[in-house]
């Protein structure tokens, strides 16, 4: 049986898509504000991994939680299972505020 770790460059090009898709709203289905996800697959390693930006807070325990849900059910309908999560809290208004103000007429 194939390791579902060691992910196929062909197979990754073909769901991707899918996949993003799927964990996005798996998340929100959770109540974490996704705003930006990214998934990788590296052929040297033969590895997958998923990059999550966050908007609000949440606390290790959810986080760890929504990993371990979302793995299972990845390994479930795509046959996935990413080696490893990133998780980075980038709240909007930090963004808002990094925006060059327009000078004031």
């Amino acid at each position: 049986m194939p390791d579902p770790k060691a992910v196929n460059s062909a197979l990754y090009n073909t769901v991707r898509k899918d996949v993003a898709r799927y964990v996005r709203n798996k998340l929100r289905s959770m109540e974490l504000d996704v705003t930006a996800l990214e998934l990788h697959n590296s052929s040297s390693t033969k590895t997958l991994r998923v990059y999550v930006t966050v908007s609000r807070t949440t606390n290790l325990k959810a986080l760890y939680l929504a990993e371990t849900i979302v793995c299972k059910e990845l390994e479930k309908e795509f046959g996935l299972h990413p080696h490893a999560f990133y998780w980075r809290y980038f709240p909007e208004r930090k963004a808002a505020e990094e925006e060059p103000s327009s000078p004031a007429h």
